[in-house]
């Protein structure tokens, strides 16, 4: 089980009400699974309240009912009180860190969603997840409007590797229509340790010690505490692992952003609370996917050079390394190979 947060700036209401919630891109709640807890967000600047908590009871689907007035949100998950539901104000998480005099979690989580309120879903690490659920039990006031599980007209359909296989066009197009739907892809291969994905992944981070996926933590959007996100970041006791998906070829203009990238993740890991609380950082290893293309070779050791030079920066601190990832389509399957 999980802890998120999910967000809003005026649906709370339409959310609750049906006891469901959307985004517009198929990667920002795929890593959510039934059984794990959210709490909804709603930030603005008439309100600052959290609502919950609320256990998911069907992950990722796509339903085209309009539940959000001229708002798609097509991408959904499912939820249902797992007790009364409550609502708190970001002033009662001020409160409980007082009472519980442990101000530095709690001021963290206060400027977790304010930094990250645009953003439909926030992972929690546990303490932060337990900390939210204990201060709505403790000074939470009961959400009085009707609640309704929505009876979904339309179709719904679950979002799952064959949806984003048939979505893209794959065996047409060989590489995935947006970076979004590539992400999904990879989270939800990963969520099968039986699937050949997940172990062509689990191969290629096994090139570093204790790298094992069955040991570690998967994480998209976000993780490190800072309002910028990762794609794909995978966690365990010694090995940091970030991955940056490219849809398509290396090209000068990816390279350019790329840098802003890869200087985000190395200084924003180093010392984020939120990563120590699941992982030492004994090794940060930055692993850059793209689509297989002749031309990708060229650009490899520009990316090693300015990689090198960001390390340099700060040190000897940690372990850092970088690796080089095509992706092919063959075989009804996507597959990871290093460059």
């Amino acid at each position: 089980m999980r802890y998120y947060i999910v967000t809003t700036t005026k649906f709370a209401d339409r959310c609750l009400y049906h006891l469901i919630y959307g985004a517009s891109q198929s990667n920002w709640l795929a890593n959510i699974n039934e059984g794990d807890v959210v709490f909804l967000s709603q930030f603005s600047y008439k309100s600052q309240n959290l609502f919950g908590p609320l256990r998911v009871s069907k992950s990722l689907f796509y339903n085209k009912d309009i539940i959000y007035p001229q708002q798609k949100y097509f991408y959904r998950i499912q939820f249902e009180p797992m007790e009364e539901i409550k609502v708190i104000e970001e002033t009662d998480l001020y409160l409980n860190g007082i009472q519980s005099k442990n101000m530095t979690l709690f001021v963290r989580i206060i400027n977790l969603i304010q930094q990250n309120k645009h953003m439909h879903c926030i992972t929690l690490t546990n303490d932060e997840g337990r900390a939210i659920f204990e201060t709505i039990q403790q000074y939470g006031r009961n959400y009085d409007r009707n609640l309704e599980k929505s009876q979904l007209i339309s179709e719904l359909e679950t979002i799952n590797c064959q949806y984003l296989w048939e979505k893209n066009k794959l065996d047409k197009r060989k590489i995935f229509s947006s970076e979004s739907d590539l992400e999904a892809y990879l989270i939800l291969s990963l969520k099968n340790p039986e699937s050949r994905e997940y172990n062509n992944l689990n191969n290629l981070l096994n090139k570093y010690a204790d790298n094992d996926l069955h040991l570690s933590e998967v994480y998209n959007q976000f993780i490190f505490g800072n309002a910028y996100p990762s794609d794909v970041t995978i966690l365990n006791q010694t090995n940091m692992n970030v991955l940056e998906l490219k849809k398509g070829e290396l090209t000068p203009n990816v390279l350019q952003q790329l840098e802003k990238e890869v200087r985000k993740h190395l200084y924003y890991s180093m010392f984020s609370d939120r990563v120590k609380a699941i992982c030492d950082g004994e090794r940060f290893n930055f692993y850059l996917i793209c689509s297989k293309h002749s031309g990708n070779t060229k650009f490899k050791q520009s990316i090693i050079e300015k990689y090198d030079d960001l390390c340099r920066r700060i040190g000897r601190i940690r372990e850092n390394t970088i690796t080089f990832i095509e992706y092919t389509i063959k075989d009804n399957e996507v597959f990871f190979e290093e460059i």
